[in-house]
């Protein structure tokens, strides 16, 4: 099945050198000592190809030796960083990078994750869009049919191998690539997070409420 992938990602011949895509995929595979359990190529999408690679994992803490499995997918785009996002007002922080591939951490292979994800890593190429860990991207109704949560929030991964999934490989400008999460709050959320220091406070109940790292459709809001 790899096999097939690779050839799906760098074309044909077998001395051509890796392409981006596939710079990226292998910097995924180190990073996350698997292979993905299935990927949604962008065959659409000619001019800006972003592929989806769903990656199977047990989300069991390893020091929960006596926990239930926990079994989900980490969702991963491949070519959202082939397009430079546009440099907010005043620039790039220090901390930030114009480049990005986006994580979404599901417990199923539901086409709304794979269409809304997709769309999400092409927004700042066609709407002028900057996304960095605390942005927002409110939506006019819910995204998903079987969730009433309509706002899309990015953090930075709290995993360590996720965070750093692509640390390695930068884009042709020498920027870094970094990953966010993808998470959907509710309107009383997004209503604190855009208060001043909003952002700590809703941290701040994520924390108090054990906020699932898989996304929960099901979950009551915090507010």
């Amino acid at each position: 099945m790899f096999a097939k992938l690779k050839k799906a990602l760098m074309g044909s011949a077998a001395d051509a050198t890796p392409s981006r895509a596939q710079l990226r995929l292998q910097a995924m595979l180190d990073a996350l000592e698997d292979e993905p359990e299935q990927t949604f190529l962008d065959s659409a999408d000619a001019e800006h190809r972003v592929d989806i690679h769903a990656f199977g994992r047990n989300f069991v803490e390893d020091c929960d030796a006596d926990a239930r499995d926990d079994e989900g997918y980490v969702l991963v785009t491949n070519g959202m960083s082939d397009r430079l996002m546009p440099a907010p007002p005043g620039g790039v922080p220090e901390d930030m990078t114009r480049a990005a591939e986006l994580v979404w951490y599901v417990r199923d292979l539901n086409p709304e994750y794979i269409s809304n994800l997709r769309w999400l890593a092409k927004l700042p190429a066609f709407d002028r869009f900057f996304l960095a860990s605390g942005h927002r991207v409110p939506m006019p109704e819910p995204p998903l049919s079987f969730c009433g949560f309509q706002t899309f929030f990015f953090l930075t991964p709290i995993y360590g191998p996720d965070a750093r999934m692509l640390s390695g490989v930068t884009v042709d400008e020498g920027e870094a690539i970094a990953t966010l999460t993808v998470n959907l709050i509710s309107e009383a959320e997004y209503a604190l997070v855009k208060r001043e220091d909003g952002l700590g406070e809703l941290l701040d109940l994520f924390d108090a409420n054990d906020h699932p790292m898989v996304f929960d459709p099901q979950r009551i809001s915090y507010v």
